[in-house]
């Protein structure tokens, strides 16, 4: 319906004599996957779609992926709303460094998490192992629960490993807000609890529900940890079709009641989330005494909000990262040398087929985020924000239909990755072109026209030289996601193309929590790590990192 209207859209305005938006034209492909799959969900009998329906037992499945994605989003609150504003508005200890901590989370991906706290709390991981030589027994002689391998567990690795989506909506609301709010609240007699309650967390709502529905959203469509974590969700159940070779058509239906369930929290969240209230604050954003000579002093419970930022940055970063590197550890540094050595085709692979989708995507974004700043509307950056909410099994589902119909030598080819990676993360980079868009005044492309550039000269002259730290940004972003992807990667990669995230996800679906799948997470962390460190150093300081 939405391709359609689209193109009825386009051919108006090419017989009324207008030129269409070039940014609605290269954004209309990216509409063919989800078409594709309305179309080949169409070519299914109903008969034994229900019946595929009826056997993944979808009234349970939606219930345990709605309690699994509030759950990671409650947790995911609980750790990055604190977090953020104690390093915000607090004078706590090391305020700097925790506030520059909280977003490198992000650098471990949320299935390396979900191995890292595997080999931490599953049976016959460390703790078990602990336990048992603490009372002089075995592994197998002690009863240990496996808690992880369950929908809560999925749920806590993930609300672990999302938390920084929280904490950078949230923390760069903090510190877009005006704190003469808050004193003017603690002014008129309300307590520092009853001015966060009261205040602080009212002006806070779009940004908790920007920064929740991320994580939510997340938490729904996830492969990678509910697959490792052996929890039963529609994306496993998708992938799970194909390795069976269900009938296209019958795996295209069950993909769609999952963007059909997709569409009505994305409606939801928009018709109740913020509904028809303002949080525009009137005044001055900043006044002219400083923002830290007015920040609460916590008195006696600065120890209290030390440890618990410390708790936070040992759950999110400091402890995966140290059991990653005692799983590695366990091949001895001869063998993990020898074992890092044989990787490089896979690192090769995976920087080869993100890059190019990280290029692709940039090229994309910026066409339409260049639109939207010269005013021509947002619907194609829209389409592509679309693109972000399809899991990447179902988008797998699609290409691969869509390229045998219409591009046979597409298919198996890493080109086709690339292309995946287009559709999944153009939304991301349109929103971090946009925002360095954003900070540039038309104004400055009038001025060069008037003294005589052309509109391509104004471009690449102006324009475009300053908002190139954010457009490196929206490139990092893209290819960070990219890198990182697993979903997509397995069901399109050709045979024998492997990239780090498949390798992690072989090396632990095969035999469990193994060494080596540890030591080539760690290897994927430190490739996404960068990529974050130079994220935070190109960025404009005045602007969040894009999210998508």
């Amino acid at each position: 319906m939405a391709l359609a209207l689209h193109y009825r859209l386009l051919t108006r305005s090419v017989h009324r004599g207008r030129l269409p938006d070039p940014a609605a034209v290269l954004a209309l492909p990216m509409l063919l996957p989800l078409g594709y799959l309305v179309w080949l969900a169409l070519q299914a009998r109903l008969p034994d779609l229900a019946l595929t329906l009826a056997r993944m037992e979808l009234p349970t499945l939606v219930l345990r992926m709605a309690l699994l994605a509030g759950g990671a989003t409650l947790l995911a609150f609980a750790l990055a709303v604190p977090w953020a504003w104690l390093v915000t508005r607090t004078d706590v200890p090391g305020r700097r460094l925790f506030q520059a901590l909280g977003p490198l989370p992000l650098a471990v991906p949320p299935y390396v998490g979900a191995i890292a706290y595997a080999a931490l709390l599953a049976p016959t991981g460390l703790v078990h192992e602990g336990l048992a030589r603490l009372v002089g027994l075995s592994t197998s002689q002690v009863l240990f629960p496996p808690l992880l391998y369950s929908p809560a567990g999925a749920a806590f690795v993930l609300g672990v490993f999302s938390a920084p989506y929280v904490f950078i909506t949230v923390q760069s609301a903090l510190e877009r807000s005006s704190p003469a709010l808050e004193e003017s609240a603690r002014s008129l007699g309300l307590s520092p609890a009853g001015v966060f309650w009261r205040v602080t967390l009212p002006l806070l709502r779009p940004a908790l529900l920007a920064g929740g529905f991320l994580v939510f959203l997340y938490a729904w469509v996830d492969f990678g940890v509910v697959s490792l974590l052996r929890v039963r969700t529609f994306t496993t159940v998708i992938y799970n079709q194909l390795l069976a070779g269900l009938s296209l058509p019958d795996s295209a239906g069950s993909s769609l009641a999952l963007l059909v369930m997709v569409g009505l929290l994305l409606l939801l969240v928009q018709r109740w989330g913020l509904g028809g209230a303002r949080y525009t604050q009137v005044g001055s954003q900043r006044s002219s005494v400083g923002l830290g000579s007015r920040r609460q002093p916590l008195g006696r419970w600065k120890l209290a909000a030390l440890a618990y930022l410390l708790g936070a940055v040992a759950l999110t970063l400091a402890l995966p990262l140290a059991v990653l590197a005692t799983q590695a550890s366990k091949l001895g540094p001869l063998v993990a040398a020898g074992f890092l050595a044989e990787q490089w085709p896979f690192v090769r692979n995976s920087l080869a087929v993100a890059a190019t989708g990280a290029w692709l995507a940039l090229g994309l974004a910026l066409v339409t985020a260049w639109g939207q700043w010269k005013g021509r509307g947002g619907l194609p950056g829209a389409i592509l924000q679309a693109g972000y909410a399809i899991p990447g099994t179902v988008l797998g589902l699609s290409l691969v239909g869509l390229s045998l119909a219409l591009l046979p030598g597409l298919y198996g080819t890493a080109a086709l990755l690339a292309v995946a990676y287009l559709v999944l993360f153009a939304g991301p980079a349109h929103q971090a072109a946009q925002a360095a868009l954003s900070q540039i005044a038309p104004a400055m492309e009038e001025a060069a026209r008037v003294l005589g550039r052309t509109p391509l000269g104004a471009a690449r002259e102006v324009v475009l030289p300053l908002a190139s730290p954010g457009l490196a940004g929206a490139w990092l972003m893209a290819f960070i996601l990219s890198i990182r992807e697993l979903a997509a990667t397995l069901v399109l990669r050709p045979p024998g193309f492997d990239t780090l995230p498949v390798r992690i996800w072989v090396h632990t679906m095969d035999v469990g929590v193994d060494p080596r799948a540890s030591v080539v997470a760690l290897l994927l962390i430190a490739l996404v790590g960068l990529g974050w460190l130079a994220v935070l150093l190109v960025r404009p300081r005045s602007s969040p990192v894009a999210l998508g």
